[in-house]
């Protein structure tokens, strides 16, 4: 039987979600509780504040409206 990982927050003791629970900036697995980049302080969640802010950006800058002048 596969044995239960713990999350990683430093006073928690319950289970890790699986898959959701997996936190791809600090590499830590999280229960339900502090699965969230806030939840659990990151330390890189400006990195991921930016990494976000730089994709809207660009999707806005992808989806801006041309003005057509005419004669």
């Amino acid at each position: 039987m596969a044995k239960k990982v713990k999350c990683s927050f430093e006073s928690c003791k319950s289970a890790a979600q699986r898959i959701v629970g997996d936190c791809s900036f600090c590499d830590g697995h999280f229960c339900s509780a502090h699965r969230l980049l806030e939840d659990h302080k990151c330390q890189n969640l400006e990195d991921c504040k930016r990494e976000a802010f730089e994709q809207n950006l660009s999707q806005l800058n992808k989806e801006r409206t041309q003005a057509i002048k005419t004669i």
